[in-house]
């Protein structure tokens, strides 16, 4: 029974730790909290076309959702909702795609960058590189 017990807190725990998901904002905070990494809350909007390119060609591609599963924690905020306006206001969001960066100092949270409009995937990467850098997570 114990030995179920650890095998199913294993995998919850497993569970949890997936980095390859985007989360809310919330959990996402906890989880890179408690993992030491860098939050990227991506502010985005159903109705923005830039958006949409950034999801398309730049955010699916292998070497850019691989170096976000490797060292970052997505939280996801969409700006139609309640939540998200209020977190679009509380983090001075100019419009969509914002990409703010934060990592946790001193019991709070604190930005080491943002990126605001769309942009080619080695640019991305690139700026992606120089946050986790900036982040303290790629040493």
């Amino acid at each position: 029974m114990a030995a179920l017990l650890m095998v199913l807190l294993g995998w919850v725990k497993g569970a949890q730790d997936d980095f390859a998901r985007w989360y809310p904002y919330g959990q996402a905070l906890a989880l890179a909290q408690a993992h030491g990494r860098v939050v990227m809350v991506y502010f985005h909007s159903a109705h923005c076309p830039y958006c949409d390119q950034m999801n398309t060609f730049v955010l699916s591609d292998p070497r850019v959702s691989g170096l976000l599963e490797g060292r970052f924690v997505v939280a996801s905020v969409p700006t139609d909702t309640l939540e998200g306006q209020d977190l679009a206001r509380r983090y001075r969001v100019p419009g969509t795609p914002t990409f703010v960066f934060l990592v946790p100092k001193g019991g709070a949270w604190e930005e080491v960058g943002r990126l605001f409009g769309s942009r080619p995937r080695a640019q991305f990467l690139e700026e992606l590189r120089q946050m986790c850098a900036k982040g303290g997570a790629c040493e």
